[in-house]
């Protein structure tokens, strides 16, 4: 049976930290514009009526999606840095163990 073995690059770990990180803005970013646009486009609905009622109550059920998500995309970036970092260590033991 061979052996099993992982190789792990620091640097591809930090680029896809920092890929979570512009994700991460850029969807906030995205749908904070399309609720922007949605309420520049609604200007006559008041806040009694129905339809503005169900919008305000879609609105906030995507924010907390969007909530989740970007705390979910923490939480993996959150294990990459760990990742990386337990890399690092192991690469510098590995080295002083050889040297």
């Amino acid at each position: 049976m061979g052996e099993r073995s992982l190789v792990v690059h620091q640097g591809a770990l930090s680029d896809i930290e920092d890929a979570m990180t512009t994700a991460s803005e850029a969807i906030h970013e995205q749908v904070t514009a399309l609720l922007d646009s949605v309420n520049t486009k609604t200007p006559t609905w008041t806040d009694e009526t129905p339809s503005r009622v169900a919008q305000r109550a879609y609105e906030q059920r995507l924010r907390d999606g969007l909530t989740r998500l970007t705390e979910a995309l923490d939480q993996v970036k959150g294990a990459l840095a760990t990742y990386r970092e337990d890399a690092r260590e192991i690469e510098v033991e590995n080295v002083a163990i050889v040297g």
